[in-house]
């Protein structure tokens, strides 16, 4: 399992929008997100402010709205091309070490 040490608020969010992808109620997000309560409620606010979460009260679940799921399209998008430029940045430092 990855280190969740020292993740980005922008990685936080993309954490919570994939949990809560099909609905899920505040205790899996805080739980698989790993993030304390306190926390939680201060991204919890975020995003239900900026249209990226919505509240379903029939269901009692969160649940991540079109432009929520549309960020985290993007996000993984930026993701891959962030490793591949990871990837090449390392096999550019490895072959001036030869050097």
């Amino acid at each position: 399992m990855k280190s969740r040490k020292n993740r980005s608020s922008i990685d936080i969010i993309a954490n919570i929008l994939e949990i809560a992808k099909d609905g899920a109620k505040k205790t899996r997000i805080m739980y698989l997100a790993n993030l304390s309560y306190e926390l939680f409620k201060k991204y919890l606010k975020f995003l239900m402010d900026k249209n990226f979460l919505e509240y379903d009260s029939i269901e009692k679940k969160y649940k991540a709205t079109n432009k929520g799921l549309d960020f985290l399209k993007n996000y993984h998008k930026f993701k891959k091309i962030e490793e591949k430029y990871r990837k090449e940045l390392k096999a550019i430092k490895e072959a001036l070490m030869i050097l």
